[in-house]
């Protein structure tokens, strides 16, 4: 089984959880290399990581994360300051990770694995050269986007890549011309790459192997009205992947206040999270409540409003406003060239 990450040094601690979930979940895999696509880990944390793979006689590899932006010369523009280019690196893993990689497990840093990997890992792609699961997305953003009646836009935090496909069909130079074509500009960046690329030929998971937060903390009657969605799961498929996740992705929300890798956080994670995080070499599993005043005052606002308001409020936002600015920055890039 090989799994791959990229990670910055800072995550290294939440990445390290989420490693040990893995070889904890699954003891009975005759094999198990992960990868890390690392950006100036320290020599404590590798140390750290290594120390994990020879508890658990598992296999770990550190690869250097490269300017993937300019070594592939896709000329991107930024979207938001805190949004880095590094997340494009999981389009190109049929090239930084050895050839003889031919199947991988993709995952970002804060997915916890909480039962065996093993029923995912010998599914059958057919063909396809990537499995995914659907994000909570409005039709509005897929007309947006210009994706076809046939896409079902997925979320890029968790990919099963089939990277022989990958480089037979060479999708990293669709990537390219896909980036190119949009002049650089792409709005939630390399997932929306992966989907516009893969439109239609995504093999779609149960959401078990992605439980995002929202699926956890909303009513599925209330994600549908924020969302405004008509592609997506059944509420049954939902209220699986809830009752029995495999995969749980520790996404952020507005309606959650922190994280669960924070001391101060209503998270429904957080327990699950330390549970994993005890088990690490690193000390003091929980980091500090680093909000500043603002996120603070809104935070409390959103925890006392009537829910029913928040979700109606956020959803005007989400569904409209953003639409607006969205398709106004995409006009402002093609008519500016």
């Amino acid at each position: 089984m090989n799994i791959v990450y990229h990670a910055s040094d800072s995550f290294a601690k939440v990445t390290g959880t989420s490693i040990v979930s893995i070889f904890e979940n699954n003891k009975d895999a005759d094999e198990i290399t992960i990868y890390i696509i690392e950006k100036k880990f320290t020599d404590v944390n590798k140390k750290k990581m290594k120390e994990l793979a020879d508890k658990y006689a598992r296999k770990i590899e550190f690869i250097p994360m490269p300017d993937i932006n300019e070594i592939e010369d896709l000329r991107l523009k930024k979207i938001k300051e805190k949004w880095i280019f590094d997340s494009y690196c999981r389009l190109f893993l049929d090239k930084l990770l050895p050839e003889s990689v031919d199947k991988v497990l993709y995952l970002d840093g804060d997915v916890l694995n909480t039962s065996s990997l093993k029923e995912l890992w010998e599914m059958d792609l057919e063909g396809s050269c990537a499995a995914a699961v659907i994000d909570c997305l409005g039709e509005k953003y897929y007309q947006l986007l210009g994706l076809s009646k046939e896409a079902k836009y997925c979320n890029s935090g968790v990919i099963l890549f089939d990277l022989a496909q990958w480089r037979k069909q060479e999708m990293d130079e669709k990537v390219k011309k896909y980036v190119h074509d949009n002049h650089g500009y792409v709005f939630f960046m390399e997932q929306t790459v992966f989907n516009a690329v893969m439109q239609g030929k995504i093999k779609i998971l149960h959401p078990k192997y992605n439980t995002y937060s929202m699926m956890q903390i909303l009513s599925y009657e209330d994600l549908m009205r924020l969302r405004k969605v008509e592609r997506y799961y059944s509420e049954k498929d939902i209220e699986e992947a809830i009752e029995k996740p495999v995969l749980v992705h520790m996404t952020s929300s507005f309606l959650v206040v922190n994280r669960p890798w924070c001391e101060v956080t209503n998270h429904p994670m957080q327990n699950e999270y330390k549970k994993y995080a005890d088990l690490t070499p690193w000390d003091n599993p929980l980091s500090e409540d680093c909000r500043d005043g603002k996120k603070r005052f809104t935070d409390t606002v959103v925890q006392c409003a009537p829910k029913s308001l928040v979700i109606s409020f956020a959803s005007f936002l989400h569904n409209t406003i953003r639409v607006k600015q969205i398709g106004a920055e995409i006009k402002r890039y093609r008519e500016g060239l």
